[in-house]
């Protein structure tokens, strides 16, 4: 009897780990096996995916469960409908048949009907695509951050002291070389993901009827090699720090650098002690504010930087086809690149027929373009360049009219050079202490964020006065494990992301 008891809980406890796990699937073109990059994957009609740039997605454990509807689409090809179970018998993959689309002669001899034109129409309509539309609910997003420094060349050295010997100028350089080789060695690089509710409601607010948001982090992890400092800030903090080591804590410095000294840049020991310094730090108030600018530096109707949208003059288009969209209809393909020297972009927007909205945008930037940079390198050592800049937009249409932001994906990029002498003189009556260090930096800055629209849903004003905000930490890990959002709907990671590890492991 205790025997079949136990068959019984073992059997039990089996099928409720099959049940429990996350699916993984990948989405490619049936003909080509080519990756299909952010393809959409609806759960159950409530919440949505986006395959990333290898195709591959994964369906959470709470809604792995066999009969799981999906439902896969991707512009220019006919959409599938299936469920997990079909998922896993076709070992994880979803491949989409090409719809049978082709160039229109109809749309192509139509005078009214090219690039021009068309664009002409996004324009006009782009208040009424992607105006601001509140109502009292809640939605989930998924955020990923990414940044990795690559130093080309680093080197920082004391040239000169008038307070140390010879041979302790030689030990200090020492210091400063293995810093600098371990930065090189292992380039610092960081991920962070973060899952995050966002409410808003309408209330009054001073006498006026206005919309209130409030925000709660669900879950939120950071992969990070903590032997390595992660950002540019970080690097010179950290070396500055070593740098000061070597003066007199109780004295203050001048700082001169090159031709030009200061008299009102005063530094101390303590100027680089983050011990001494006390400043609120709120993780929740730096997240949501990074996801808001995010949003809204991928909002076509106020974005500034995606000029390809509403600058129509200084880019050239080129009416590329038509195909279909299983939400919109026909969609138009046009193509773009820089006709002015201003313009920055190349790339390609499908356009829906019936509204003129731009569902899907691709761009990156035109060879030889940057965003923005400055370059003093002959007179002050310094150059700075934005050099890098693509990414890809997917809209999705509300019910209730209008575009929503379903999808981004951004890599930023810079370089940076800086070879400059740098001087602390002491700040005193008598004689004067002087350290001069030699610093000589070149390196790549590279950053990426995705955001993801999971769901939305309506909350009466009730519920909206009962969230709470909550600061929140980060759960630091040293290397990636699919367990770590087995239980939540997220953007599968890259390659590169899974083969993390910290070398301190």
């Amino acid at each position: 009897m205790i025997k079949n008891v136990l068959s019984v809980l073992l059997l039990l406890i089996g099928f409720q780990i099959t049940v429990a796990q996350s699916v993984s699937g990948r989405i490619i073109d049936s003909e080509t096996g080519v990756p299909l990059s952010f393809a959409d994957v609806q759960i159950n009609d409530s919440n949505n995916i986006m395959s990333n740039t290898e195709g591959a997605f994964t369906i959470p454990e709470k809604s792995a469960d066999d009969a799981t509807m999906l439902t896969v689409s991707f512009l220019g090809y006919y959409t599938q409908y299936l469920t997990v179970r079909d998922l896993k018998n076709s070992d994880g993959t979803v491949r989409l048949k090409p719809g049978a689309f082709e160039l229109e002669t109809v749309y192509i001899s139509n005078a009214s009907m090219n690039a021009d034109s068309i664009m002409a129409s996004v324009k006009s309509n782009l208040k009424s695509n992607y105006r601001f539309y509140g109502s009292n609910n809640k939605t989930t997003f998924f955020y990923r951050s990414s940044a990795a420094i690559n130093p080309v060349k680093a080197k920082a050295k004391i040239s000169q002291s008038t307070k140390y010997s010879k041979e302790e100028i030689k030990e200090a350089n020492k210091e400063l070389e293995a810093f600098i080789s371990v930065a090189k060695a292992n380039p610092p690089k960081e991920f962070a993901d973060v899952l995050i509710d966002h409410y808003m409601a309408k209330k009054m607010v001073k006498g006026k009827m206005g919309f209130l948001t409030r925000d709660q982090v669900t879950k939120a992890v950071k992969l990070k090699d903590n032997s390595s400092p992660i950002s540019l800030n970080d690097m010179l903090e950290t070396g500055a720090k070593i740098l000061f080591t070597h003066l007199d804590p109780e004295k203050y410095y001048r700082i001169k650098s090159g031709w030009f000294g200061t008299r009102d840049t005063v530094v101390s020991h303590n100027s680089f002690d983050t011990d001494e310094v006390k400043t609120e730090k709120s993780n929740l108030r730096d997240v949501t504010s990074e996801i808001s600018l995010f949003k809204s530096g991928n909002n076509l109707l106020y974005s500034s930087n995606l000029d390809f949208v509403k600058n129509n003059e200084i880019y050239d288009y080129t009416f590329a086809g038509v195909t279909e969209d299983g939400n919109n209809g026909r969609v138009f393909i046009v193509k773009f690149r820089p006709g002015k020297h201003r313009a920055k972009y190349n790339g390609t927007l499908y356009i829906a027929e019936k509204d003129y909205a731009v569902v899907r945008a691709d761009y990156e930037l035109a060879e030889g373009r940057k965003v923005s940079g400055i370059n003093l390198k002959f007179i002050l050592g310094v150059k700075q360049q934005e050099n890098v800049s693509r990414g890809t937009l997917v809209f999705k249409e509300r019910e209730e009219g209008g575009y929503y932001l379903k999808y981004a994906s951004k890599e930023s990029g810079e370089y940076v050079y800086i070879n400059r002498p740098l001087k602390f003189i002491e700040i005193t009556n008598g004689g004067k202490e002087k350290i001069e260090f030699e610093i000589k930096v070149e390196m790549n800055i590279l950053n990426r964020q995705e955001f993801c629209f999971v769901s939305k849903s309506a909350i009466t004003e009730a519920e909206f006065d009962a969230v709470e905000e909550k600061d929140f930490d980060y759960e630091t890990v040293n290397g990636y494990s699919p367990d770590i959002w087995k239980e939540y709907t997220t953007i599968e990671p890259l390659e590169e992301m899974k083969q993390f590890k910290s070398i301190a492991q």
